[in-house]
């Protein structure tokens, strides 16, 4: 069966037993997991057999998009979270879904691509250091998963720190390549991260039957994480803007400049190029036409005009 990445029975001691044989309906004791690899059918046509999952929760689980969020479906909650994607050469930004189904004793997960947080849970399962039951692991999941965005959100704020201390000392072009791709990076982040904390908000009032007042305080405290990290990401999305504002400017200081030049030089040489081609025409009656010297008189007089332009730009501070 491709579509079983792990089915887990919890021994509510810390450890899991592996199982092969999947249920045929929904467990009403002890404490089961079921993860699955959503981009396979069959593990959808084996949750659709199950008479008491409904219909709604197959389509939610197996969806092609997902966002953040926590709903009562059927007798359990569906819980569509997402997780930086720390797999190698992979963009952490590009969040991984994780799609939950979960009542007391079971629980249903779906997921596209690896993600890190499971991959530790069944680790501890596997080590006897793991979730005693399945609120356990719910809040354990969510507390993991919150955990790993830590690193990545410290590592934006380092980054466009030490670019706002270049930035200070001297702008170049190049970065604002860096600060572009940071600034998206943290839109993908927030564009998540603000409904997944609505989303874990909701899930201890989903929960609290079922579970002890240390794992709904646990959920909580990553609910208030989850708040942090959003905050964090509106102040680096209001430092990227002032970031490029300054750049902006930066290379708005720098044209005008360079156009500053430009009017100082068409000031200079506009007169001397009217007289040139003034002299220029091919008509009789210029004067010096037939002094074999008025060549060098013409030009002696342009420089001293040239040279009296600048004497009186530089006195009215022009430059």
């Amino acid at each position: 069966m491709d579509y079983l990445l792990h089915y887990l029975k919890l021994d509510g001691n810390g450890g899991a037993e592996r199982l092969t044989t999947l249920p045929t309906e929904v467990p009403n004791e002890g404490a089961h997991w079921v993860h699955l690899d959503c981009s396979h059918e069959d593990g959808r046509d084996w949750l659709d057999a199950i008479d008491s999952v409904p219909e709604a929760v197959v389509d939610a689980l197996f969806a092609d998009e997902t966002r953040p969020r926590t709903v009562k479906m059927g007798q359990g909650v569906l819980v569509t979270l997402r997780g930086v994607n720390l797999n190698p050469d992979s963009d952490p930004s590009d969040m991984v879904a994780l799609r939950l189904w979960i009542t007391p004793h079971f629980i249903v997960s779906c997921r596209r691509r690896r993600l890190l947080s499971v991959v530790d849970q069944v680790r501890q399962l596997e080590e006897g250091e793991g979730a005693e039951n399945i609120a356990d692991l719910v809040a354990t999941l969510t507390q993991t998963l919150t955990a790993r965005m830590a690193g990545v959100i410290d590592s934006l704020e380092d980054t466009l720190g030490e670019l706002e201390e270049e930035m200070s000392e001297q702008v170049q072009p190049e970065q604002r390549a860096i600060l572009v791709e940071r600034r998206l990076q943290t839109v993908r982040l927030r564009r998540f991260l603000v409904p997944q904390k609505e989303a874990i908000s909701r899930l201890p009032s989903e929960v609290q039957a079922w579970a002890t007042k240390d794992q709904l305080a646990q959920i909580q405290e990553a609910a208030n994480d989850i708040t942090r990290y959003v905050e964090a990401l509106e102040s680096l999305r209001e430092r990227c803007l002032l970031m490029q504002e300054e750049f902006a400017n930066h290379q708005a200081e720098k044209m005008n400049a360079r156009m500053y030049v430009l009017s100082i030089l068409s000031g200079i040489f506009m007169p001397l190029g009217f007289l040139t081609g003034l002299f220029g025409i091919n008509v009789g009656g210029l004067p010096g036409v037939e002094n074999g010297s008025a060549f060098w008189i013409f030009v002696g007089v342009l420089v001293l005009m040239g040279i009296g332009q600048y004497v009186v730009m530089r006195k009215s501070r022009w430059f």
